[in-house]
């Protein structure tokens, strides 16, 4: 049995996959697991990413190109983009990201493909996501 000073270790060497690696072992569906590995990663490419681009990364490489995305994680890839300790508006989570992470190459691209995507919910939705939380024009 893994301990939580194991699971912190864990999780925060190498989040992506050793969360996935970690759900699986747990014996979760491959719906539970593929989100460790695609809600950092927009438009199936690992380039599309916040915090610069990516390097030796082959299994995700692989994963997120062949890989059809679900509503479910598109909604996570959006929710992860607003929010940290608060609610905030996409916007203000990009530029939270460049401000703690740099600006870097793949940066434009992360924020159009970023942009795109509240888009796609909000026309999912009929109305914009940010109705949805009252308070996150104020944070």
């Amino acid at each position: 049995m893994i301990n939580n000073k194991e699971i912190y270790e864990l999780l925060t060497k190498k989040p992506v996959c050793n969360g996935y690696k970690y759900i699986k072992e747990l014996g979760y569906d491959d719906e539970y697991a593929n989100i460790c590995l695609t809600h950092s990663y927009l438009n199936n490419d690992v380039i599309c990413t916040a915090g610069g681009v990516p390097s030796n990364i082959p299994f995700r490489t692989q994963f997120i190109k062949n890989h059809e995305y679900t509503i479910y994680e598109k909604i996570i890839n959006l929710c992860d983009l607003m929010c940290t300790k608060v609610n905030m508006t996409l916007e203000a989570r990009l530029i939270d990201i460049m401000i703690r992470r740099g600006v870097h190459p793949n940066t434009v691209y992360h924020i159009k493909e970023a942009q795109k995507l509240k888009q796609e919910i909000d026309e999912m939705l009929g109305h914009n996501v940010y109705d949805l939380f009252p308070d996150i024009l104020s944070n």
